[in-house]
């Protein structure tokens, strides 16, 4: 599965299939959408951000199913079937966790290295242009 077919599944379950009001839910333009439909691709952090019970396997392979069933019934105050517990259930639960915590601070830190990345290389331009223009001002 593609990122635009997992994205036009988001957009059905989230939004009724439409991509308009699924922009104002998540808080980008429509045309943000139609650009992502149209060049197969995506904002991983801010789908995980606004798209509550997504599963992160999901969202960033395509394998296993959209909504995080455990997180979903959670939420909504419901319960599946319940069997009898060996532990080994709750085990991998709390493993399943820990590690969507460990990829939503991690989307947050790599959100924060990107915005550190383009204001290095805002500064870096900075410089370069300044060191251009006062070399040409010496040259004379």
């Amino acid at each position: 599965m593609n990122k635009k077919e997992r994205l036009e599944a988001i957009i059905k379950h989230y939004s009724d299939g439409k991509p308009s009001v699924f922009a104002k839910l998540i808080g980008v333009a429509p045309s943000t959408i139609s650009s992502w439909l149209s060049r197969d691709t995506l904002d991983y952090d801010l789908l995980f951000a606004k798209c509550e019970n997504i599963s992160s396997e999901w969202l960033l392979t395509g394998r296993g199913e959209m909504i995080n069933i455990q997180t979903a019934t959670f939420n909504n105050k419901t319960t599946l079937p319940q069997k009898e517990s060996t532990g080994i259930e709750d085990k991998l639960l709390a493993i399943i966790a820990d590690k969507d915590a460990t990829i939503r601070e991690m989307a947050e830190e790599i959100g924060v290295l990107k915005q550190t990345i383009v204001q290095l290389k805002q500064d870096n331009l900075e410089r370069v242009s300044g060191a251009e223009s006062s070399t040409l001002a010496d040259a004379g």
